[in-house]
C-alpha cells in the first residue's frame, strides 16, 4: 500500500476530488486489481465467448450489448473489449460507447477517472453511500452486485484491510519520513468514515 500510495496518491486524490467516494477505497481497488501496475491487461475468455456469440446472432444480448453494438468489430477488436484494463481493471466493454478505445484505459488519469464513474454508477443504481457502505463497493466491482459472492472469498476482505492500512500510512501521526509529502493530498481528502469493524466480516 505505501508503494501503490507514493506512486498514485496525486492522481488518486485528483480522481476522487469532486466525489464523495472515499480515495482510500480506489487505493485499496488499485492494489487489489493490478497490485499498482498500470500496465496489466488480462483477456477473459467467458466474456469474449459472449460477446463473440452476441455478435453472431447466437445471443440476442451480452449485459446492455446488442448485435448492433459489436457488428463493425473484428475478433481484435472483440478481444480488446473482453480484456481488463490498467490500474483498476475496468473491462474494455466498459466504454463501448465512448469514443475511445479500451487501450486509453492503460492511462493511469483516465483509469482513476472512469473507475470513480462506474462506482457512482453503482451507489447510484444499488443506492450505496459510497462514504461508508464499502464492503458493498468492494462487492459490486466485482460482482455488480452489492450482495454478489466473489469467486475470490478473500477479495472483499482483503480489500478492507488495505483500507485499514491505508488509513494508517496516511495518518499524519504515523506516515513514514519521505512519504508524508507525498501522499498529503490523499491525506486531505480521506475521511474517517471507514468500517473498521467490518474488516473480517462476511
Amino acid at each position: 500500500m505505501r508503494g501503490i500510495l507514493d506512486r498514485w496518491g496525486e492522481t488518486i486524490s485528483e480522481a476522487c476530488k469532486y466525489s464523495s467516494l472515499a480515495p482510500e477505497f480506489l487505493a485499496s481497488l488499485i492494489a487489489s486489481e493490478s497490485g499498482g501496475n498500470p500496465d496489466k491487461t488480462q483477456l477473459d475468455a467467458d466474456a469474449y465467448g459472449c460477446l463473440w456469440a452476441v455478435r453472431a446472432g447466437a445471443e440476442f444480448r451480452y449485459l446492455s450489448i446488442t448485435q448492433e453494438d459489436l457488428q463493425p468489430l473484428g475478433n481484435k477488436e472483440l478481444q480488446e473489449l473482453a480484456t481488463s484494463w490498467g490500474l483498476t481493471q475496468i473491462m474494455g466493454y466498459q466504454i463501448l460507447r465512448e469514443p475511445e478505445s479500451p487501450r486509453r484505459l492503460l492511462d493511469p488519469a483516465f483509469n482513476l477517472r472512469k473507475a470513480v464513474e462506474l462506482l457512482a454508477v453503482f451507489s447510484e443504481y444499488c443506492q450505496l453511500d459510497p462514504r461508508v457502505e464499502l464492503e458493498e463497493l468492494f462487492r459490486c466491482w466485482k460482482t455488480g452486485r452489492p450482495d454478489g459472492t466473489t469467486l475470490d472469498r478473500g477479495y472483499v476482505e482483503d480489500g478492507l484491510r488495505r483500507l485499514v492500512i491505508c488509513r494508517e500510512l496516511t495518518s499524519p501521526s504515523t506516515a513514514q519520513p519521505g512519504f508524508a509529502g507525498v501522499s498529503a493530498p490523499l491525506r486531505a481528502c480521506i475521511g474517517a468514515e471507514v468500517p473498521i469493524e467490518r474488516v473480517g466480516g462476511r
